[in-house]
């Protein structure tokens, strides 16, 4: 059996939001934990999370989540990626990447990307507001080229290229994600209360 690693990406400041945004709860669960949660349908193995300019607030919290301060935090989403992707096993077949704060995601979206890839076996990524993005499915071969990211852009360069295959997914609720306070209260609005 193949093994693709999650990782999530949480090592932003949350800097337009003005504090941890990860650490929001509703309905009894942080930002962070739905995004785990949502995998535990899955069986993929436990994910990686890269963490940052909050990564001791996050630790305290849920100090049974595999949590990996990425110390150079600031160079941005590609740092984050690029550190996830050096401490990825041998046995890694792929990576699957998500965002924390893309809270719409449900495990049938990610279960999608999953099946495209064990067709395929080409990055696989979503497709919304008429772009390519996260989350996504990259092959062991793009690993490499993912280790050495070191901006703010993550894979975006990447998924956005035509040298290479990737196979789109439309997954509509890749349009939400939390930046701001207002942000947040819609989210919340829609959802129901807690």
């Amino acid at each position: 059996m193949k093994r693709i690693q999650p990782i999530i990406l949480a090592a932003g400041a949350s800097s337009r939001f003005g504090h941890c945004k990860l650490l929001l709860e509703h309905r009894g669960r942080t930002l962070l934990q739905h995004c785990v949660d949502t995998l535990a349908p899955l069986g993929l193995p436990a994910p990686l999370i890269v963490t940052g300019a909050w990564h001791r607030q996050l630790v305290d919290t849920h100090p049974q989540l595999d949590l990996r301060e990425n110390r150079d935090w600031q160079s941005g989403m590609g740092g984050s990626l690029a550190f996830a992707i050096r401490q990825l096993p041998a046995s890694c077949d792929a990576a699957l990447v998500l965002l924390a704060d893309q809270v719409a995601i449900n495990s049938t979206d990610i279960r999608r990307l999953l099946e495209c890839w064990t067709e395929y076996k080409t990055i696989v990524c979503s497709f919304y507001a008429d772009r390519r993005g996260v989350p996504a499915v990259f092959p062991r071969e793009y690993f490499p080229q993912l280790a050495k990211l070191n901006s703010d852009r993550g894979a975006r360069d990447l998924l956005r290229s035509e040298q290479y295959a990737i196979t789109e997914v439309p997954v509509p609720n890749g349009t939400i994600d939390i930046d701001t306070q207002q942000d947040w209260k819609a989210w919340r609005l829609c959802r129901g209360p807690q």
